[in-house]
Formats: C-alpha cells, sequence, structure tokens
C-alpha cells in the first residue's frame, strides 16, 4: 500500500511538471512588454478614439468663424405669368414686346437654368465661440486622462512581471520542498522499514507530500493566469506562458520628497474638464445676446444649361437677437450652472481622495517594509530551526511531527519573505505612481 501511495505521488509530480514544460515559454523583459502593451493594448486604443472623437468635435466649431460656402445649379421651366416676367428680367432678354398685356397675362412657358455660388460669413458669435473654448479644454482634459491610463497600465504591467516573478520564485521553492517532503519521506520510511517508526508517521509524511504538491499545482496555475492576463493586455491569442528574464529581487528607490499631485495628470484633467463645464455655461450666458453674420451671392442666369450670360449679386449683413425662446436659454443656463457647481464639487473631492490614498499607499509602503524585515528574520530562524530538528531527528531525539511542521514552517516562510519582497516592492512603486514620481518612456 505505501509502495502504492509513493508512486501515485510521484506520477503525481511527475504529470505536473510536464503540463509546464510542456507549454512554450517566452521570455519578455519588462521594457519589451510594456513596449508591447503600449503598441497593442485596446484599452489604449479605446482612449485614443476618445480623443480623436472630441478633436473632430473642436475642429467641427471652426464654423464659428469661417466662411460657409455653397454651388448649385437648377433648372425650372414655367409659364406662371409672375414667374415668366422675372426670369426674363434676370436673363437680360426682356423686350418692349414684353409689356403687352396678352404677354403679361399669358406668357409663353420659358426655361431657366440657375447657377448661384453663395457665402455666408460669421462674424459675432459670442456664445459659438465661448462652445469653442469649452471643446479645446474637453480635449486637453481627454488627452491628460489618456496619459495618466497609459502610466496606470504600465504600473499594472510592472506589477504583474513582479507577480510572474514571484510565481517563478514560488516554483523554484516548491521544487526544493518538494525534494525535501521526498528525502523526508525515504528517510522516515527506512526508519519505519527498520522497525524505529509506526504507520501514522509514514502516513504524517504522505500527506505532508501531497500538501506540497497541491501547493505546486495551485502555484502553477497561478503562474499561468497571470500570463494570460498580460497576454491579454498585449492584445495576444497565445497558449504560451510568459517567463520573465529577470528574476525577483529586492529592490530600494531613493526616495524622492513631497509629492506633485497637483500636477497629475487625472487631477489637471478634472480641473479642465470643470473649466469647460465653466465655459458652457458662459456659452449659456451669451446666447442671450445678439449675434452678427455676413451674406452674399452671386447667380447666373440663361435658357442654356452652365450658360452664364446674365449675372446679377447682392450682399448684406444680419443681426439677429431672439429675446425670448419661450424659456429655453433661461432653463439652458439653469442646467448649465447646476452642472458646474456638480463639476466643481467632484473636482475637489477627487483631489482630496488622491492625497488619501497617497497618504495610505505611504503606510502600506511603511507595513511592507516592516513586514519584509521580520519575515527575513523569521525566515533565517525557521532553516535553523530545520536544521537542528533534522539533525536531531536523525539521532532519534525527535518526533516526526515535529521534523514536518519545522519543514513545513521553513517552506512557508521562505514562501512569505519572497511574497514580502513583492509586496515591498509594488508598495514603492505605487507611491512613486501616486505621487507623480513615476517617468517613463514610449
Amino acid at each position: 500500500m505505501n509502495a502504492y501511495l509513493k508512486l501515485v505521488a510521484f506520477t503525481a509530480i511527475l504529470f505536473s511538471l510536464g503540463q509546464i514544460k510542456a507549454q512554450e515559454e517566452i521570455e519578455f523583459t519588462l521594457e519589451e512588454l510594456k513596449t508591447e502593451v503600449l503598441e497593442n493594448n485596446r484599452s489604449l486604443q479605446v482612449n485614443e478614439s476618445k480623443f480623436r472623437k472630441i478633436k473632430a468635435q473642436y475642429r467641427q466649431t471652426n464654423a464659428a468663424f469661417l466662411p460657409q460656402l455653397s454651388v448649385s445649379h437648377s433648372f425650372y421651366r414655367t409659364n406662371n405669368p409672375v414667374q415668366a416676367f422675372g426670369t426674363l428680367l434676370n436673363q437680360g432678354v426682356f423686350t418692349e414686346q414684353d409689356f403687352q398685356i396678352d404677354n403679361l397675362n399669358n406668357p409663353s412657358a420659358i426655361s431657366n437654368f440657375t447657377t448661384a455660388l453663395e457665402i455666408q460669413q460669421p462674424l459675432i458669435n459670442l456664445d459659438k465661440w465661448a462652445q469653442r473654448s469649452a471643446l479645446n479644454a474637453q480635449r486637453e482634459a481627454q488627452q491628460l486622462q489618456n496619459t495618466f491610463e497609459e502610466k496606470a497600465l504600465l504600473v499594472e504591467v510592472e506589477k504583474l512581471y513582479m507577480q510572474l516573478q514571484l510565481a517563478y520564485k514560488g516554483l523554484e521553492v516548491l521544487e526544493q520542498t518538494k525534494q525535501i517532503a521526498r528525502q523526508n519521506f525515504e528517510t522516515i520510511q527506512n526508519f519505519y522499514d527498520e522497525g524505529l517508526l509506526v504507520i501514522p508517521d509514514v502516513l504524517n509524511a504522505e500527506v505532508r507530500l501531497n500538501e506540497v504538491e497541491n501547493e505546486y499545482v495551485s502555484a502553477s496555475n497561478q503562474l499561468k493566469n497571470l500570463s494570460d492576463y498580460l497576454l491579454f493586455l498585449m492584445n495576444k491569442d497565445s497558449n504560451a506562458v510568459i517567463k520573465p528574464t529577470s528574476k525577483l529581487e529586492l529592490n530600494v528607490v531613493a526616495p524622492e520628497e513631497g509629492n506633485q499631485i497637483e500636477t497629475r495628470e487625472d487631477v489637471l484633467a478634472v480641473d479642465l474638464q470643470t473649466e469647460a463645464q465653466s465655459k458652457m455655461q458662459t456659452a449659456s450666458k451669451l446666447s442671450f445676446l445678439p449675434t452678427l453674420n455676413a451674406f452674399g451671392n452671386v447667380q447666373w442666369f440663361d435658357d442654356e444649361i452652365f450658360s452664364t450670360n446674365s449675372r446679377n449679386f447682392f450682399v448684406g449683413a444680419s443681426l439677429n437677437w431672439t429675446v425670448f425662446e419661450g424659456g429655453r436659454n433661461i432653463a439652458k443656463l439653469q442646467e448649465e450652472t447646476a452642472s458646474l457647481d456638480q463639476a466643481q464639487l467632484e473636482a475637489s473631492m477627487y483631489t482630496s481622495q488622491s492625497y488619501l490614498e497617497l497618504e495610505k499607499a505611504k503606510r502600506q509602503f511603511r507595513e511592507a517594509e516592516q513586514k519584509l524585515n521580520r519575515n527575513r528574520l523569521s525566515l533565517e530562524q525557521a532553516e535553523k530551526v530545520y536544521k537542528i530538528r533534522k539533525d536531531r531527528f536523525e539521532e532519534g531525539l525527535e518526533r516526526t511531527t515535529d521534523l514536518l511542521q519545522a519543514e513545513q514552517q521553513q517552506s512557508a516562510m521562505r514562501l512569505s519573505y519572497n511574497q514580502s519582497i513583492f509586496e515591498f516592492n509594488y508598495a514603492q512603486l505605487y507611491v512613486q505612481f501616486l505621487a507623480n514620481n513615476y517617468t517613463y518612456e514610449k
């Protein structure tokens, strides 16, 4: 029965190792991953589309000061007395005979082709100018927000990269743990065969070996999940496993004094959105004022298509003032004022939350630093305890349960220490990001 259990455990180990090694591994440096994400990430592409959309909306407001030109060519044939009389005049072919009463009352059908060139030139439209300024602020806000989300995504990539390093490091630790657990199992089995131990000791060793195997399989799945998510961020469809070119190491960066939250892109974007809303309110106020626009056209009339025998023109300007629109403009101003109040409150709240989040991240960093130091000391102690227990066990001075417990504690502390390295590195990175001290190159 014991031989059968050993065979099952050994087969499971080989199977799990085969699963990992059967998958293709693709090595990436951190910078290579960042480049791939910047070039292919779909969220960034969506953000770029949003920016192009707002940019196009802003360019539409060029109509507030650029002229509108149109050309038309039309045809009609009529014997309507009034229309026929005017057509003859427009074509410049009116004769004295056309004044005869019968010709005036019952004119012959006449054909007319009109070619027209029209121009409308905005002169003073203060509300449109304010709307244009508001859209410009929105465009700048979207650009800043895109930059911030780009940084946030790269921080996420760094975090995933460190988690991958941690996962590979964890597999190394568990590989070592499996070897130790297997050696302990074989030692206990030999002692049992010699009659020095009882069957529960062997079973406990087998249970420990299975526990380590379960941890290994779980860590392998976690590694694959991290790799899949990175491939998703790079917009790549692959069953391969990403492998970092570097291993998990403690990375201590000299802290920068102060923070620059007020110049962080997302905070500036929120301020610009508030500015845009303020300008929209201004536009609503200016809609109560009159507008001034110029216009003009040139027309060619003839009884043949595309002919230009007769030409006339007119130009002018129009001053329009809508005094009352059923209260619509007043209600619109009230809506924009309420939206401005909301935007100002949200901007203030967002800035306050950003400071709170930064302070929280700093506390988490200090906690991670303390945890790292404690785990380093605990690991050293756990390794000493296991060595002592093992030596005493081989001399017959320790119980099997004590040995297995010491080995389990040593393995757990190795994993915990590696986890604390990751937490320290990431907490440090996150503080840099929130304090606007994180830089990257495209």
